[in-house]
């Protein structure tokens, strides 16, 4: 007879075919409002921003790259390394610096919505519960406020990087560690712990696959008694 399949294959199976079409989904349906909504978002983070306001903003491209106007504060706009960026020359007065252009390419904010579909999947693929739009509605919005804290990360990096304001060597490691898992980690990680988090029917089936199931007790079997016959005499 032929073994059923197992539960995690099962689960692998769903989980991959969802992913493929959450993926088309997003692509070809989603993708476009969604940029839309974080290059509304971000523009409203910015604005609120110290020194923010009509200096600051996200102005999208002709070749689709977005256009990132950062407010500085004034005490790192005094800085020698903001000054000389900016042209100022050693005894000159300081240049008057309000917000920092920054163009970042298209790829970049897509890159920070790919684990919507990815959670999409897996919460479809985990075993059925009445709850699955509520995990849903609250990890989609979880992944947004991701995505957005993810591209302010990306956009004040990159200024650093291209300012060069961290120095010592600690410091700086330390920076880039924190933007090697913003960009190589929190997309593909924070949807499968979501997942886990939310979802209590799969976070229950994901810890029992790796317990033995405890074999089933043997049914007890009575002895036979002897049985009494009757002694016939002649």
């Amino acid at each position: 007879m032929r073994q059923p399949a197992s539960p995690q294959l099962r689960f692998l199976l769903r989980g991959s075919g969802l992913f493929v079409v959450m993926l088309v989904v997003w692509w070809w349906v989603l993708l476009s409002p969604m940029l839309a909504g974080l290059r509304l978002s971000t523009g409203a983070a910015l604005w609120l921003m110290p020194g923010g306001g009509t200096a600051s903003g996200v102005i999208l491209q002709p070749d689709g790259d977005w256009l990132l106007r950062v407010p500085l504060p004034g005490f790192l706009a005094k800085q020698e390394a903001v000054q000389r960026a900016y042209g100022r020359k050693p005894g000159a007065p300081p240049v008057n610096v309000r917000a920092f252009r920054l163009t970042i390419g298209e790829t970049i904010p897509k890159f920070f919505t790919l684990g919507f579909p990815l959670f999409w999947a897996l919460v479809l693929a985990a075993p059925p519960s009445r709850r699955v739009w509520r995990v849903l509605a609250i990890g989609t919005g979880l992944l947004a406020l991701l995505a957005q804290l993810s591209l302010l990360l990306y956009a004040a990096y990159s200024i650093e990087t291209n300012l060069q304001l961290v120095t010592s060597s600690v410091p700086a490691a330390l920076w880039r560690s924190v933007e090697y898992l913003n960009v190589n980690v929190a997309p593909y990680v924070t949807p499968l712990f979501l997942a886990a988090w939310l979802n209590t029917e799969l976070r229950a089936q994901i810890f029992s696959w790796g317990v033995e199931p405890e074999p089933a007790p043997a049914p007890a079997v009575e002895a036979d008694k002897p049985r009494r016959g009757r002694y016939r005499g002649k």
